[in-house]
């Protein structure tokens, strides 16, 4: 595991969409959202994708940031970029669930957080 795997935070985010519309919205999130996420200090670490229905595909991204100060830098760096509000605005329109997690890591042995 990297250092990023046991550090810090990851947020994970979910998207379900059409399937027809995966490949177009992995185009849009390559060039609208990813450069400004990592401009705003996200590393992407993962990027999956899994069929939940016949015709719906979820898509997963894990994201990690070196503290939650950092997500919370991340967010409110987002919020003012009208860039950030259109994308998600557009994914809304096409988007059939989307949730976002932030996760800390706990550790498996007690008093382990990492």
């Amino acid at each position: 595991m990297s250092e990023s795997d046991t550090s810090g935070v990851q947020v994970l985010d979910l998207v379900v969409l059409p399937a027809g519309e995966v490949e177009p919205w992995l185009r849009r999130w390559r060039a609208d959202y990813l450069p400004g996420a990592l401009g705003r200090g996200m590393v992407a670490e993962r990027l999956w994708r899994t069929w939940t229905g016949p015709d719906t595909v979820a898509v997963r991204v894990l994201w990690s940031l070196t503290d939650s100060g950092a997500f919370f830098v991340a967010r409110a760096v987002s919020a003012g970029d009208q860039r950030v509000t259109e994308f998600w605005a557009r994914t809304d329109e096409i988007a059939l669930d989307r949730d976002r997690q932030v996760l800390e890591p706990v550790g498996l042995e007690e008093g382990v957080t990492s």
